[in-house]
């Protein structure tokens, strides 16, 4: 895969999408969303290091990572072990990069949300598109996933016009890097939960500049360049 450490020509954008390492709530099974109460654990900030490690030596000319603080420390471990590291004046902090928005299962384990929200969570498996919850602060409903695909939309079409010729490396999350993919593939919400993305799996999008812009996903969930025992499932 050396093309992938190739500068992009001047027409096109070449965007690498981690999601960020094993963190405290995917170690216990609970559901993260947009909280920020979750951290990175050894393993997590172990497999970032290997992540950074196996980049090394690419050129990147900007760094997005979302504002979530798993995201932030998976960024600042990769970028230990990389060089040439992006310069600081290139590193973007970006509140579209959060995850999705789940405020009533945030913080609760996995089986209990199954057990006690059984139709919302067959809902949400099998019609994200259609899933909807109530939002705290004003009482009313809205759509996590569609909500999602708005923020990636937005956030592709505010960076990709200053980065022509370049490499983006981009930090976040398992539902937001399926919404960018899918937002770049021009695929629906309901294609929502049809790509994987493994803590610290590296995904490559292509753009192509014509009268708009084209993509070519040319990686999915690479997880080669992490040890065995970084992906043994727990029980």
């Amino acid at each position: 895969m050396s093309w992938m450490f190739e500068k992009p020509s001047s027409g096109e954008i070449r965007a690498i999408l981690v999601r960020h390492g094993e963190s405290t709530f995917n170690a216990q099974g609970r559901h993260q969303g947009s909280s920020d109460e979750s951290v990175l654990t050894e393993l997590g900030k172990s497999t970032a290091r290997q992540t950074g490690k196996f980049l090394s030596g690419l050129t990147v000319d900007a760094l997005y990572v979302s504002s979530l603080r798993r995201a932030q420390e998976t960024a600042s471990e990769m970028l230990s072990m990389m060089t040439p590291t992006v310069g600081l004046q290139n590193v973007h902090v970006v509140w579209q990069l959060r995850e999705i928005d789940l405020p009533a299962w945030q913080g609760l384990y996995h089986k209990d949300v199954r057990a006690q929200f059984a139709e919302d969570y067959r809902c949400w498996k099998q019609s994200p598109h259609q899933f909807f919850m109530e939002d705290p602060h004003t009482n009313q409903r809205f759509y996590p996933v569609r909500d999602l695909y708005g923020r990636a939309q937005q956030f592709w079409q505010e960076i990709l016009p200053h980065h022509l010729g370049q490499t983006l490396l981009i930090v976040s999350h398992s539902g937001t890097n399926r919404a960018l993919i899918n937002t770049a593939l021009n695929l629906t919400p309901a294609y929502y939960h049809s790509f994987k993305q493994s803590n610290c799996g590296i995904s490559v999008l292509k753009f192509f500049q014509k009268d708009i812009f084209s993509t070519q996903l040319e990686i999915l969930n690479l997880t080669e360049h992490l040890e065995a025992q970084s992906l043994t499932p727990k029980v």
